[in-house]
């Protein structure tokens, strides 16, 4: 099992590593409450939704003379939503004509980015999701200063996404926090949450049911906490490899067969089996807890976190399994 853990860690280090940092848009339909992006060369999405009718939403970036503002949209729908950019500050090249609906701060460039129509979907794959790639915009900016883009569509309303920058990198807060984001990032593309999180309810309905057959027939034994910590986040874990293979197979469908698709099966693989070692461990030595068998969980705890594997609860009730075989080893029922 040593082994195995070691090849997980390393597993979940490296799949980890890449994306794009989530960020909820709203409020920002003016340009004196454009939302602010820190660090602009770092990688975000801002995950956005325009009205129909001509609207306008605004985003502000603070940048040193040299840097690269890159700029990008994206939907995620095939239609004939197809939002266009004003990227406008000092420096800022004009270009195109401006729509009358969108603000414009004194003194600045401005140019115009036409709006795309979607054609072929790509694979996102660390959500995962299908994507309609649309308008794109890169520049050095040539003076330090206060830029701002503008996402707009003369027609139509949708949801859509805006990516900035381009330096992959998560704060501690942002990375434990994705498998939140990533929810609403599917509520966003138009799901129900309940909808979503029916592989992870069945799982643990499933899981459930067995652990009741088992524990009737006096196959299981589970005699204290350690043991019910170690199966909960055991389901949990399960649950978002079935989750995680649904939203793929929901993305493929709209993009075929691509290999970016390794990356999210990567998550599945590790959940799945860090779910299996907390199921072992749990059951071990009938659900009493060991320092052993606490090593273990605070290990599949752990790797849990970095594989943003059981929504955040799993790893917190594995850590908990963890720490209780830690200090109460070969405990009895608390």
């Amino acid at each position: 099992m040593k082994g195995w853990m070691a090849v997980l860690l390393i597993v979940a280090m490296v799949s980890a590593a890449s994306g794009h940092v989530p960020l909820p848009g709203g409020g920002n339909d003016h340009l004196e409450h454009a939302l602010a992006v820190d660090d602009p060369t770092k990688s975000w999405v801002v995950y956005d939704r325009l009205d129909a009718g001509g609207t306008a939403k605004y985003y502000r970036f603070e940048m040193n003379e040299g840097e690269e503002l890159r700029l990008s949209v994206f939907t995620p729908e095939q239609s004939a939503f197809s939002p266009g950019m004003v990227v406008m500050g000092p420096g800022i090249a004009p270009s195109g004509m401006v729509p009358p609906f969108v603000e414009v701060p004194d003194s600045a460039g401005a140019a115009v980015v036409p709006g795309q129509a979607p054609e072929q979907a790509e694979f996102e794959p660390f959500t995962p999701a299908a994507i309609y790639p649309g308008a794109a915009y890169s520049v050095i900016v040539p003076a330090a200063g206060i830029y701002y883009a503008a996402v707009f569509e003369p027609d139509e309303g949708g949801a859509f996404g805006l990516v900035v920058g381009f330096r992959e990198e998560f704060s501690t807060t942002e990375f434990l926090l994705v498998p939140v984001a990533v929810l609403g990032i599917h509520q966003w593309e138009g799901q129900p949450l309940a909808v979503i999180l029916v592989p992870v309810a069945l799982t643990l309905i499933a899981g459930a049911g067995l652990l009741a057959i088992g524990l009737r027939r006096e196959e299981i034994v589970l005699c204290c906490l350690f043991g019910w910590l170690a199966i909960g986040a055991a389901l949990l874990y399960l649950g978002t490899a079935m989750m995680l293979l649904v939203q793929t197979a929901i993305a493929l469908e709209k993009t075929g067969a691509d290999p970016a698709a390794v990356l999210p099966l990567v998550y599945v693989l590790v959940s799945a089996i860090l779910g299996t070692f907390a199921i072992r461990t749990g059951i071990a030595r009938n659900g009493r807890a060991s320092r052993r068998g606490g090593v273990f969980m605070v290990v599949i705890g752990l790797l849990g976190l970095l594989s943003w594997s059981g929504l955040l609860l799993g790893p917190v009730l594995a850590l908990a399994a963890g720490v209780l075989g830690l200090v109460r080893p070969d405990g009895a029922a608390p």
